[in-house]
């Protein structure tokens, strides 16, 4: 059974980190060049607001942790143990970004236009496009973000945006 499990967990590590890999070389290319002009586009248009600052800010940051990251892992020059290090972080930094999108999209699909999470190893915070949430809302957004992310209540915060 041991073995099995070990077996199961390198062959799962080494296919995300080929997909992160793969993914880290195709956001090397040009992605603070896209994410500024993406910025830029949004002010030009009118759209500079936080929500969509923050998730511009979001994927920015992210396309360079992963790819980071990958340098580490793939690069040649990092000891073992550094590069299991980043393996593990490229797989949270991955989880996390399932279950953002996960919620992003239930929220969605729920009819809070524009939802905005951010999920971390202690914490999510969720934003959402509405003027005030109510009480009943409220409780279903929060036991929906600890369902998926096996957080507790006092980590999850809900946060209105006009």
């Amino acid at each position: 059974m041991d073995r099995k499990w070990i077996a199961l967990c390198a062959l799962a590590v080494a296919l995300l980190t080929a997909a992160a890999w793969y993914g880290g070389r195709r956001s090397r290319e040009n992605p603070p060049v896209q994410a500024e002009t993406a910025v830029s586009a949004a002010v030009e248009n009118g759209q500079d607001d936080p929500v969509t600052r923050y998730r511009t800010e979001r994927e920015q940051l992210r396309a360079r942790h992963v790819a980071q990251l990958n340098d580490i892992i793939h690069g040649g020059h990092a000891d073992d143990e550094t590069v299991l290090l980043a393996q593990r972080q490229l797989l949270d930094l991955m989880r996390h970004t399932e279950q953002e999108t996960t919620l992003e999209g239930i929220l969605q699909s729920r009819g809070f236009r524009d939802a905005l999470v951010t999920v971390s190893d202690d914490s999510a915070n969720v934003l959402l496009r509405t003027d005030a949430v109510s009480q009943s809302e409220a409780a279903v957004i929060l036991e929906l973000v600890m369902r998926e992310t096996g957080l507790s209540g006092g980590n999850v915060k809900i946060i209105p945006v006009k």
